[in-house]
């Protein structure tokens, strides 16, 4: 006859089973810990041991931890009548049944006090906190921008050895390819994004229109000519707003494509020509802003000295332009008046870019890898950026 085992003592109906050779839990993962103990507090600046609370006399026993801390309990010293010192238990109810109003008060007051002392403690710790400088992040050092690192190696790609670049931002509209049935007309794109975003160079783009509505074209120019008025009392260098007027009237010749096209500039009041250059775009980067009045286009070109063409011009422009030159960049915003020849009617157009100066620092910082880099696209970016943002969208038509 089998002994008999209480069913409490009896093991599980599985313990018999066969133990699995790969554990049942995952594996807790392994952290390497800072080599000091976080429970002893650094010293103060200029002192070479821990402070101590004990009172003189006391000698105090230091043992290494396991973390290469070390610590400074020091035990209690028993009472002198040879008691085992206070309790924390209550006492009971036979010991002492006697009410003092007195001593609860004395006691309700001093848990009040310490509360208080406590709150302040915490709410000083939090001012000091909220008044220090920040550090970037957690390493002391701020990442990158990754906008900026795409619009710089973007400009590095392909500026870098070329002479006469010329860098620039337009404000516009992303257009859709349109339908090669004609069923549907194009229209402005429409991306999976709820930020500013650039869009792939193999993205399929329509036109891109760099006009703007009459009414934006008024804010704009409102927008600047109180950043101009704002800043009149400040250097160039500290980032006074200098305003400049020009009208031009430019002829273009050529058919464009690879070769470019060559643009011939006249000063409209007296006719002298101001320059002749031919424009070859390199490349561009198209960026998307989603709720915004605008996308933006940056454009990478090379306009160099060329010889007076002999043909006659495909296309020519009026020009009334209202420039605004900042630190590292300028703004120019132009009423154009165009024509495909001396018969055609005129057609009106409102247009803003922004040029950035000094191009062959710029390119100097970059191949450098230097932060200065960094700092005058974020300049130039943040310029295009602060002018979508205070623009409303086209009215309705």
């Amino acid at each position: 006859m089998p002994t008999y085992i209480p069913l409490h003592d009896q093991p599980p109906h599985y313990s018999s089973l066969p133990t699995p050779s790969y554990p049942r839990d995952p594996s807790t993962p392994r952290y390497g810990s800072p080599d000091f103990d976080p429970s002893i507090p650094f010293p103060s600046a200029g002192s070479n041991s821990i402070m101590s609370s004990e009172p003189e006399g006391v000698q105090q026993s230091s043992s290494s931890s396991r973390n290469g801390g070390s610590s400074n309990y020091v035990p209690r010293a028993r009472d002198e009548e040879g008691g085992s010192g206070s309790s924390r238990k209550r006492s009971r109810a036979d010991e002492d049944n006697d009410y003092h109003p007195e001593q609860s008060q004395i006691q309700a007051s001093s848990q009040n006090q310490h509360q208080h002392q406590h709150h302040q403690h915490h709410h000083h710790h939090y001012v000091e906190s909220r008044n220090i400088p920040l550090t970037g992040s957690i390493f002391n050092i701020s990442p990158r921008n990754p906008f900026t690192t795409v619009v710089g190696d973007f400009i590095l790609a392909n500026a870098a050895g070329l002479d006469n670049v010329e860098i620039e931002v337009k404000l516009g509209t992303l257009m859709s390819v349109p339908d090669h049935q004609g069923m549907t007309s194009s229209r402005r794109i429409r991306m999976p994004t709820q930020s500013e975003m650039i869009v792939p160079p193999d993205y399929p783009l329509g036109p891109f229109h760099a006009t703007m509505h009459p009414q934006q074209h008024r804010t704009l120019n409102g927008l600047l000519n109180e950043a101009a008025q704002q800043s009149v009392t400040l250097s160039p260098e500290r980032g006074r707003v200098h305003f400049s007027r020009s009208k031009l009237t430019d002829s273009f010749h050529g058919g464009g494509g690879r070769q470019g096209k060559v643009r011939v500039s006249r000063n409209r009041e007296t006719g002298q020509v101001v320059e002749v250059v031919r424009k070859r775009r390199i490349a561009d980067l198209n960026v998307y802003c989603p709720g915004a009045a605008f996308d933006w286009r940056i454009s990478v070109n090379v306009e160099e000295p060329y010889a007076m063409p002999d043909t006659p011009p495909s296309l020519t422009r009026d020009k009334d332009r209202a420039s605004y030159r900042h630190q590292v960049c300028q703004v120019d915003l132009t009423h154009v008046m165009s024509k495909e020849n001396p018969q055609a009617k005129p057609v009106s157009s409102f247009e803003l870019e922004i040029e950035v100066l000094d191009i062959p620092t710029l390119l100097a910082e970059g191949a450098a890898g230097s932060d200065r880099f960094d700092e005058i696209l974020q300049n130039v970016l943040d310029t295009a950026r602060m002018l979508i943002k205070n623009c409303d969208p086209a009215p309705p038509q």
